[in-house]
Order: structure tokens, then sequence, then C-alpha cells
């Protein structure tokens, strides 16, 4: 049994849209800005693909795990942050860096009003109408993390 914070989805979501969305996302044919991340498993070192929704702000693309301490998550911590976001656009190395609660109260809110009322699907402790502190709290149940170009070799 883990102690980690995470909410498994459902037979339909794992055996059946996340390999639909996924397949047509690296086929550019998705709606909206859904890409696949790629990133190495920490344990098996293969790797692993999930579809993600980036979400922007500022000028900067950020991935949110609503499920919280999700294999991506893990996967993407132990690779340092190293992945690569594959979609419309092809293939793309990115670095991923975890933001602290304090930093993904803006990036949380932005991904909750996005999702309107699909929100309640995904998250059952905040919505697009919490407070500050009511994100920053969340922020610790749903990790956030920035994706920037990794830094030329």
């Amino acid at each position: 049994m883990s102690d980690r914070d995470y909410r498994a989805p459902g037979m339909l979501v794992r055996r059946v849209l996340n390999p639909l969305v996924g397949a047509l996302a690296q086929r550019g044919i998705t709606p909206g800005d859904t890409a696949v991340l790629a990133v190495r498993g920490r344990r098996s070192g293969t790797i692993r693909t999930v579809p993600l929704t980036p979400v922007l702000l500022d000028g900067t693309r950020h991935l949110i795990s609503p499920r919280g301490e999700t294999d991506w998550v893990l996967n993407l911590r132990a690779a340092g942050g190293s992945a690569e976001l594959r979609g419309r656009g092809g293939a793309e190395p990115v670095s991923a860096t975890e933001l602290d609660a304090a930093a993904a109260v803006p990036v949380l809110r932005a991904y909750l009003r996005g999702l309107g009322r699909a929100a309640g699907m995904l998250f059952d402790d905040v919505g697009p109408a919490s407070t500050d502190a009511e994100l920053a709290v969340a922020a610790r149940r749903h990790p956030v993390f920035a994706l920037h170009r990794p830094p030329e070799l």
C-alpha cells in the first residue's frame, strides 16, 4: 500500500480514453493543446507516455496533475525534469521544474477556469471559485510543473 496522495483513474479512462487521446495527440488531431508527455520510467528505464493538456500562463507552459502523485509525476521527478512533449509540432525536448504551492496558485486557477464545470470531475477539493488559500493547500496534492527548453549541451 502506498502513502502517496493519488487518485487512480477508472478503467474507462485508463484502458480507452488515455490510449485514444494519446494516439490522437501524437498525430496532432486532438482538440485544444493536448499533448503527450514522454518521460523515462523511474524503475524500468522505458519511455512512458501520458496525454496531458499544458496550461499556458504568462508565456510559460505548465503541467498539472489533477490525480495527485501519479506515475508520470514520480517519473518526471526521478528524471530530473527531463522529458519530451509530443503533439502537433512533433517531439520537443522539455525541462520541467516543479513549482512550490505559492507559485502554483495562479496556474491552478487558470487550469480550473479553463475546465469550467468539468473541474469537478478531476478535482474534488477545489474549483474555479476557490480562494488563493484553498488553492495553495490543494497545490500540495496536485503537483504543478513549469516547462522550459532544456539547456543547450
